[in-house]
């Protein structure tokens, strides 16, 4: 499942409209239409921002390389 529509989900399940968190988050509504269908590429911090309003967490880590 790709992070689009993992916030899609998420969003539905609080019952907000994509235009509640755009405002909420600052982030304009075409960023997070375009997130959603899969077709944005949008910054690390500006998925942040998306992901605080619908509590979600980022978590980066390093893969592990095979010697």
């Amino acid at each position: 499942m790709d992070v689009g529509t993992v916030i899609k989900e998420r969003r539905a399940l609080l019952g907000i409209s994509q235009q509640d968190l755009s405002d909420y988050s600052g982030v304009g509504i075409s960023t997070v239409k375009d997130l959603e269908r899969g077709v944005g590429n949008p910054s690390l911090h500006t998925l942040q921002k998306i992901l605080d309003v619908v509590g979600i967490e980022i978590v980066l880590q390093v893969k592990q390389t095979v010697k």
